[in-house]
């Protein structure tokens, strides 16, 4: 990817006064280089002999979108300031910060002091007038569920005002691997169920059910079951209902029924709805870290969860919807009217613009759960050992609880708050999911060489596991077929395997005994737990650890290159948050309707209970955005 500033410099050169102040440089251009969040990143710097004239973008390997609004903004800033002490890029801090150090590192090799131009003071940016706008709704939040809600409401015939306090759409959602449970029946053909799955539905089935609700999905699912046996259907058994079970059962039954049932009906219609617009699901079911069933689907097209962003962004241009969007605008404060009704919000810009937002309708509350708030982290864990600043997280920097917060205000009551899951499978220093390869279902071994978990079980139960092991961390063992790399060795957030061995995130062993060497393992022990657990595989049925659901590619293929890649739990998802009903209207501490304030995503409490399914989250973000939209508009 290339982007040429030249013209805008050229513009600069001759508006700005900054540009007077002077370097000296020996005139050309150079190539600077720092390490970006993925790999190397590159940068092509032209300096005349007092200033630097153009900045172009070389080669990387950043997540697209995640990436682009440091890409066209850090540039530009250096550029109009003759400054490296500019502002880094909200949720794209690492990148920015890459830019920076690659132009230094250029400006150094052009004869000039890089150390200088970081100690040059820019002039912050001026607060503006006051600005007062008015729509029907105004959302707060831009990853997939405020998106979700803007273009539902506007398709609605309502007018909404949609604010990010960052420079881009995306929240988690552009993070995420992509992931989205759904009980679409027509996915689970492609999978052939085995013994190890036939049992699981037996087992839940005869589970004592907790309510009435619980009891009826089951007698549901008897009889769809009975129905797919009978039928001598082989591929695999999946319903909304089953969903339904799992979910609650997933979940220590914390969970609301009531909000399961939607979202569990409400997913496949939103696949269906994505799919309308644009979104090109791969012909798959599929499990993930936790997500219990093969029922997870991902875009055929995109890198993680880039599709959900860009699809439904693309619905308001693309359908003229009347929704406005104001970006690195935060809310701070819900306005309410003498009877208690939300008639809009007060935000602030980055720069210091006050905003008051008026809704004739209704406000939306988007803006995620609080896994980067390291104080409400702390606050409310009850579940984990410490959950401070040394516990990194998968969470964009801007999730920070803003709108939990805002809602409490005004008399919402929270739920669950002490429920905060960690995601097993991370970085162990930096909490990112995207330098990984393997099945997240795959092996587990520890640093003696052993399994010590069933693999298939829930988030929450491997996390514990994991902790427990010395040096709090596992590997994922995989060779190609489950290694979740394309053709071209690349991952699903599309880096490559030689970027990931290069930055010590992956190990490649030809053998088994190699593979075992580099990561410091017992080789005799590492060989006999393969061997063990690729029996285990094919028979369906693990003696050791009671695991009885096996992917198709679970085992190991005993030809290398095989893998190893080091994880460890980071904070992931707050399952806690702002009580709302089916409608998605949030519910005061008495259990009334807040009236004009709805709410929706992670920002929400109530639908996953005591651990979330890998895949339930954006299951329940696009369902619950949707849904949102819909009956706010009303």
């Amino acid at each position: 990817m290339k982007r040429y500033l030249g013209l805008l410099m050229a513009v600069v050169l001759m508006l700005s006064p900054v540009t007077m102040w002077a370097d000296t440089y020996t005139a050309g251009t150079y190539t600077g280089e720092a390490q970006g969040h993925n790999g190397k990143l590159k940068v092509e710097v032209t300096f005349s002999d007092g200033a630097i004239t153009a900045i172009e973008l070389g080669e990387h390997t950043e997540s697209p979108g995640i990436a682009d609004p440091a890409f066209e903004r850090v540039p530009q800033a250096i550029l109009e300031h003759q400054s490296l002490a500019v502002d880094t890029v909200a949720n794209a801090t690492v990148t920015s910060k890459a830019i920076i150090e690659a132009v230094a590192d250029a400006v150094t090799k052009a004869g000039g002091d890089a150390e200088a131009l970081r100690n040059k003071e820019v002039a912050q940016a001026q607060a503006g007038e006051a600005q007062e706008m008015t729509a029907d709704i105004v959302v707060m939040g831009g990853g997939a569920a405020g998106l979700a809600a803007a273009v539902t409401a506007a398709e609605a015939g309502a007018s909404v005002i949609l604010i990010e306090k960052t420079p881009a759409y995306g929240g988690n959602t552009i993070l995420s691997g992509g992931y989205m449970q759904a009980a679409e029946p027509e996915y689970a053909k492609t999978v052939e169920m085995t013994d190890g799955q036939r049992s699981e539905v037996e087992r839940y089935i005869a589970l004592e059910p907790k309510g009435e609700r619980m009891a009826a999905w089951q007698a549901t699912v008897r009889e769809q079951y009975d129905a797919h046996v009978k039928a001598g259907n082989t591929w695999l058994f999946d319903s909304p209902e089953l969903h339904m079970i799992q979910t609650y059962v997933g979940g220590d039954y914390v969970g609301n029924p009531e909000l399961i049932e939607m979202m569990c009906k409400g997913d496949v219609d939103s696949m269906h709805w994505l799919a309308d617009n644009g979104f090109n699901w791969k012909n798959s079911a599929l499990a993930i870290v936790g997500s219990i069933w093969m029922r997870c689907h991902i875009s055929a097209d995109y890198a993680s969860g880039q599709g959900f962003i860009a699809i439904i962004s693309n619905m308001i241009k693309d359908k003229n919807l009347d929704v406005t969007t104001l970006f690195e605008v935060a809310g701070t404060k819900l306005i309410t009217d003498d009877t208690g009704r939300v008639t809009g919000l007060i935000a602030q810009g980055s720069d210091g613009t006050p905003y008051t937002l008026n809704a004739n309708k209704a406000v939306i509350l988007a803006s995620g759960g609080f896994g980067a708030n390291v104080d409400m982290r702390v606050k409310y864990n009850t579940m984990w050992p410490s959950l401070d600043a040394s516990v990194p997280t998968t969470n964009a920097a801007s999730i920070t609880g803003d709108g939990i917060l805002m809602a409490q205000e005004v008399g919402a009551n929270l739920i669950d708050m002490d429920q905060i899951q960690l995601l097993p499978i991370a970085d162990p220093v930096t909490g990112r999911t995207n330098n990984v390869i393997g099945e997240g279902t795959n092996m587990y071994v520890n640093q003696l060489g052993k399994r010590f978990v069933n693999e298939s079980e829930r988030r929450d139960v491997l996390a514990k596991a994991i902790l427990e092991q010395p040096g709090s961390y596992c590997y994922i063992i995989s060779t190609f077929w489950n290694s979740r790399m394309d053709a071209d060795y690349k991952n699903n957030y599309h880096l490559t395997l030689d970027e990931m061995l290069a930055s010590g995130a992956v190990f490649e062993g030809k053998t088994l005994e190699e593979l075992a060497e580099k990561m410091g393992v017992p080789a005799d022990t590492f060989v006999e737990t393969v061997n063990n657990f690729n029996k285990y595989a094919a028979e369906s049925n693990d003696p050791e650890f009671g695991r009885m659901v096996f992917p198709a590619n679970a085992a190991l293929e005993m030809e290398g290159p095989f893998y190893a890649c080091k994880r460890a739990p980071a904070v992931h998802h707050t399952m806690g948050g702002i009580e709302v009903n089916v409608h998605n209207q949030v519910l005061n501490t008495q259990g009334e309707v807040i009236p004009g304030l709805y709410a929706a995503g992670e920002v929400t409490g109530g639908f996953h209970g005591s651990n979330r399914l890998g895949g339930n989250a954006l299951a329940e973000i696009v369902t619950t955005g949707r849904n949102a939209g819909s009956h706010a508009a009303q």
